[in-house]
């Protein structure tokens, strides 16, 4: 099974668009792709890291689904 690298697939799109406009738009999207993948995987080693260090930071948690079902 081969995994693909999600920011080659981009810059091989952005390369291959011929309008000014259309790289235009790809470099924004992409810009915006790749900052929510950076935020969640940054979010994911924050909340792990936590739970390491300081584990009695989650004893009272309730991930906010278990507010609402009351």
């Amino acid at each position: 099974m081969k995994l693909m690298n999600p920011f080659i697939t981009m810059y091989e799109s952005f390369s291959d668009a011929t309008s000014s406009l259309e790289k235009a738009v790809l470099a924004v999207l992409y810009i915006w792709a790749a900052t929510l993948i950076i935020l969640s995987i940054s979010g994911i080693i924050a909340i792990t890291y936590e739970l390491i260090v300081h584990p009695s930071t989650f004893d009272n948690a309730t991930w906010g689904v278990f507010d609402t079902l009351g």
